[in-house]
């Protein structure tokens, strides 16, 4: 029997659309970069990313040292995939270009995967669109960041940090105490915000929700119900060296005691 030309067509299409599919099930190709930066102490880092993940660390040096890890399903799209920078006496420019494509059988793959060493105090902006973001060990830093969608950890950081993003989790964890000066100012539309702090840190809290609960395990008075939302405003003690400002549209948020 004789199949009409749209079933053929149908046919070959699912074929065609399962090929890729096992093609994407695979491995996909990495590609490893290393490239070392000078930068002062105190310099400026901007990077703007789309998709996939941020690692930064802090050291005690003038330089950036930056790990470029670049993936995609072929040879050719991961040529495509490219890491621009630009540095200066003080500033360090870099940019994640992946081409768009509009062929409909085209590999639309591309993500690249940094890992950043940075001078402790320097100055931060980080722009991405999906993925992870995590900083660890930075001193008198300054941080602008701006998510689309993702997750953000802070890791032992004292430093000036306001965060940004739509959809995902924004984090933060203290494993040890050291009475150093840090200012978190989070703020995301949809998503759960969670800090971790030792029990004997000192910090003022300002927390939001616009629907949603407040979770605190460090004997705050309950948080104030508002409409849908709670409000929570309240210090560990005089004058503290930490400040959070917490806010999520909707979502909940947790203060959590450690040790």
């Amino acid at each position: 029997m004789l199949l009409p030309l749209s079933w053929k067509l149908s046919i070959i299409l699912c074929s065609l659309l399962g090929l890729i599919a096992a093609a994407r099930a695979e491995d996909p190709l990495q590609k490893r970069s290393e490239e070392i930066f000078p930068l002062p102490l105190d310099g400026a880092l901007t990077l703007e990313h789309g998709d996939g993940s941020i690692h930064i660390y802090g050291w005690h040096e003038p330089r950036v040292r930056l790990v470029a890890v670049r993936k995609a399903y072929t040879a050719p799209r991961l040529e495509q995939i490219r890491v621009e920078t630009k540095s200066e006496s003080d500033a360090l420019m870099v940019r994640t270009v992946i081409p768009p494509v509009s062929d409909l059988f085209a590999d639309r793959s591309g993500t690249i995967e940094y890992t950043l060493t940075v001078p402790e105090p320097a100055r931060l902006k980080l722009k991405m669109a999906s993925g992870e973001i995590s900083l660890q060990g930075l001193r008198g830093a300054k941080v602008d960041l701006a998510m689309e969608n993702g997750r953000l950890l802070v890791i032992n950081s004292y430093a000036e940090i306001r965060a940004r993003a739509r959809n995902g989790v924004l984090e933060a964890l203290f494993e040890w105490w050291e009475k150093l000066p840090a200012k978190f100012d989070y703020a995301m539309e949809r998503g759960r915000i969670a800090v971790r702090l030792p029990k004997a840190a000192q910090f003022r809290v300002e927390a939001r929700t616009d629907q949603g609960r407040i979770h605190d395990e460090f004997h705050f008075p309950p948080a104030t119900n508002l409409g849908a939302g709670q409000t929570l405003t309240a210090a560990t003690a005089p004058d503290p060296p930490v400040s959070l400002g917490l806010r999520t549209g909707n979502g909940n948020v947790s203060l959590e005691a450690i040790r």
